[in-house]
């Protein structure tokens, strides 16, 4: 019970500063230059520089390298629900401008703006190496994977429309060896996963950085919660609370991040045999809601964006109701 209650006050705390976003933003104070200033401000410095801290002062060589088995489980897991998730947007018959995103709002979770601060309050700040390597996996498959496939669903529509026959044909093999190597630089020309691996150069060298240059991180990974959740508010807001229209779609996405994405992610803890906070951060991480950078991939390429805006503010939400109940049934 003691755990339950540790679980809702956390939550109730992410919640305050998550509200604190949205009504700055409500009021005028946020506006969206600010907005696009904590965005970027966050995923290009202050991601970067909290990566390469967590690593260098939560992990050993001796642990990065015994992470194996925690790594499989995010990696296997989004490969099963991306598997699931085409599935059920075959049977619900999405129109291709949708199910690219649908893929993704099923596959992938919003593993730092609302997992991070997550785990680290409910678990402290020895939960953050378990974060770092869950994010990794996570940003890769983003990367990777949804963001190509966002485009191509994009793209699909607006060929559907009558553009170009022979673009249309193209925009029905998103695998091509091009898109490919494009979706792979991109993926190692994003600021968070030059920090992971500037980090885990760092680490595995023991490289002793200077005092100034710690402090300096430090103060960067101290950032973090607070203007990710504000940013979350501020996202929220921006979408708006008129999006919470529940429909049979939305119903599946709220399946996939609450109960397929957790249930895979426990069959896996238990078959690779993680246990204690890893698999905790595992199971906590696999419940957050549908990754932010789906609503702005899916405005730029022209997919649905619609239902990418009402996914994150549902999820957004329902999480804070999940979250206690999970940490009710998380043994510790």
């Amino acid at each position: 019970m003691l755990e339950f209650l540790h679980s809702v006050a956390s939550v109730l705390l992410i919640l305050l500063l998550t509200a604190l976003g949205y009504g700055m933003t409500a009021l005028g104070w946020l506006k969206p230059e600010a907005k696009s200033f904590l965005s970027r401000f966050l995923l290009r410095i202050i991601v970067p520089c909290y990566c390469i801290y967590g690593l260098r002062t939560h992990l050993t060589r001796d642990a990065v390298l015994a992470a194996g088995a925690f790594l499989a489980v995010p990696l296997i897991s989004s490969l099963l629900l991306i598997g699931l998730s085409v599935l059920a947007g075959r049977l619900l018959k999405l129109p291709r401008r949708s199910l690219g995103v649908f893929i993704a709002l099923c596959s992938v979770s919003n593993a730092f703006f609302i997992g991070y601060p997550m785990c680290t309050e409910l678990f402290g700040e020895a939960a953050v190496p378990h974060v770092i390597l869950y994010f990794l996996i996570n940003t890769i498959f983003l990367q990777m994977v949804m963001m190509p496939l966002i485009r191509w669903a994009g793209e699909a529509a607006r060929d559907a429309q009558g553009t170009d026959p022979a673009a249309l044909a193209d925009a029905k093999t998103p695998g091509r060896s091009s898109a490919f190597l494009s979706s792979l630089a991109r993926v190692f020309t994003t600021p968070s996963v030059i920090g992971v691996l500037l980090g885990l150069l760092i680490l595995f060298l023991d490289i002793q950085l200077p005092d100034i240059v710690m402090s300096f991180l430090r103060y960067m990974n101290n950032l973090v919660t607070p203007l990710a959740l504000v940013l979350a508010g501020c996202i929220i807001h921006e979408i708006g609370l008129h999006h919470l229209k529940i429909d049979r779609v939305m119903i599946a996405v709220l399946l996939f991040r609450f109960l397929l994405g957790p249930v895979s992610s426990f069959l896996l803890i238990r078959l690779f045999g993680v246990e204690g906070l890893g698999a905790s951060v595992i199971l906590v991480e696999a419940s957050m809601p549908v990754a932010t950078q789906t609503v702005a991939a899916a405005t730029e390429y022209g997919a649905d964006e619609s239902l990418a805006a009402r996914a994150v503010a549902v999820t957004t939400l329902a999480t804070f109701i999940d979250i206690p109940l999970l940490m009710f049934l998380i043994p510790h």
